[in-house]
């Protein structure tokens, strides 16, 4: 199994956050907030609107996408994935999704391209 890198920075109610991990190829993880650790749902808790994302960013594996749950599970939105050792960068891109508490940001992945 391989590990890998997914990031992606959302801008939050006029403020940056990233969210992380480290995932595991032939999965569904959960992304965390950079600083704090812990899930957009508790980071958002009373509400907030992602206005605008840049990233998406996975090395490694073959994403299949990373994925806004809402509080029943359901596709809330889904970001742009890019494969950073082939893709540079983009810029920020208009969102204008609600998150609450009890959402989930999710990758999710197929077997290792390595």
């Amino acid at each position: 199994m391989t590990n890998s890198h997914v990031s992606i920075e959302l801008q939050v109610n006029g403020q940056p956050f990233v969210f992380n991990i480290d995932a595991t190829d032939g999965s569904q993880t959960e992304l965390t907030n950079l600083v704090s650790g812990r899930s957009i749902g508790d980071t958002f808790s009373a509400g907030a609107v992602i206005t605008h994302a840049r990233g998406g960013y996975v090395e490694n594996y073959a994403p299949l996408g990373i994925t806004l749950l809402n509080e029943q599970g359901n596709v809330a939105y889904e970001f742009p994935v890019t494969r950073i050792e082939s893709q540079n960068p983009g810029p920020y891109y208009a969102v204008g999704v609600n998150v609450a508490l009890n959402y989930q940001l999710v990758v999710t992945s197929s077997a290792s391209l390595a």
